[in-house]
């Protein structure tokens, strides 16, 4: 027998509670034990006593009731919103809809490989994927090629957008980057993965290597979210992209590659400003007022439409990034054949 199943013969791990429990510790510290004995933290926090408790969640879901990305559907656009969020690393997560079966029949949900999946409450399931590298790997960029100034990185993110423009035109190809300078998460969990950057000549400039970077981490984005929406696929209305984080809230040119990429709206919300700490914030007024919502309608401050013509790059870089990828993976630490 394990220790975790005498544990549980002997009933020695409690009960979980729900975060909904709009009842536990309602009045505060009680001054006895549900068994009666007396409390030692009724003594011990005096100043607690008549505070109220609520349990913790995580802040992936936090972010997630912060961006109004809460429900499947929420608000008038009928749309399954996914948060998708970069600042030093990034994500892109999903609430789905899932009550616990006490009579323990299987699920109709698969996760499948490259997500992470958790219960937030009773009722619901957050499914997601997250990139170690995010807007920190444009900051990485930065610091190589010495434009920490405000104007020499905006002058090369202009150059980027016509790089851009003239990719989408004609699909030419360009260096292709594996952006895992600080090791991979979804979707390969690959153990020893490295930073990998392919395609450089002698014609390579600083321009290049930035627009792979933006690339590279739009491109494992998208591999997240392809997977999210066929595990969300059940007729429940289109998807649409809700950014958050600094990294991509203020850099428009990031957030029409990851709408092309995608073939799905993005939008910047005008409130959902510091995601995870309005999320905590919306969490604890709708349990201590029901009138408190968490569907919420956005409020679209700027909106970002996926460019058809850009497909057929998009479609190649993926396919690029993918064979980099995999030819490479071998010789990372701990994938050696």
């Amino acid at each position: 027998m394990s220790i975790l199943e005498e544990s549980c013969n002997l009933k020695v791990l409690p009960s979980l509670s729900d975060f909904d429990r709009g009842d536990i510790l309602a009045d505060g510290i009680s001054q006895h034990s549900h068994d009666g004995t007396n409390n030692s933290y009724w003594n011990r926090w005096p100043e607690l006593r008549q505070s109220r408790f609520f349990l913790g969640t995580g802040d992936g879901y936090a972010a997630n009731i912060g961006s109004k990305c809460g429900s499947l559907s929420s608000g008038d656009d009928n749309k399954r919103r996914i948060a998708v969020t970069i600042g030093t690393s990034a994500a892109a997560r999903l609430c789905l809809p899932l009550e616990i079966d006490t009579n323990h029949n299987h699920s109709d949900i698969v996760v499948p490989f490259g997500l992470f999946c958790y219960r937030v409450d009773k009722s619901t399931l957050l499914l997601g994927g997250a990139l170690t590298d995010g807007g920190s790997i444009i900051e990485w960029a930065r610091s190589l090629f010495n434009l920490q100034s405000t104007e020499s990185f905006t002058g090369c993110l202009e150059k980027v957008a016509t790089m851009y423009d003239n990719r989408c035109s004609s699909s030419s190809p360009g260096v292709t980057m594996a952006p895992f300078l600080s090791g991979e998460r979804s979707t390969g969990f690959r153990v020893g993965a490295n930073g990998c950057i392919s395609g450089i000549t002698r014609e390579t400039t600083s321009t290049d290597i930035v627009y792979a970077c933006l690339e590279s981490v739009v491109l494992r984005l998208c591999a997240i979210i392809k997977l999210l929406t066929g595990v969300s696929s059940g007729g429940d209305g289109e998807c649409i992209l809700v950014a958050s984080g600094n990294a991509l809230e203020k850099n428009h040119l990031w957030k029409q590659m990851l709408a092309d990429c995608c073939g799905i709206d993005i939008v910047v919300d005008s409130d959902a400003n510091e995601g995870t700490s309005r999320g905590v914030a919306l969490l604890l007024a709708n349990k201590l007022c029901n009138e408190c919502s968490l569907k919420e309608p956005l409020v679209v401050e700027n909106k970002s439409v996926p460019d058809l013509k850009a497909t057929n790059n998009w479609n190649k870089a993926s396919l690029a990034q993918e064979s980099l990828i995999e030819a490479v993976s071998s010789t990372w630490c701990g994938n050696g054949t």
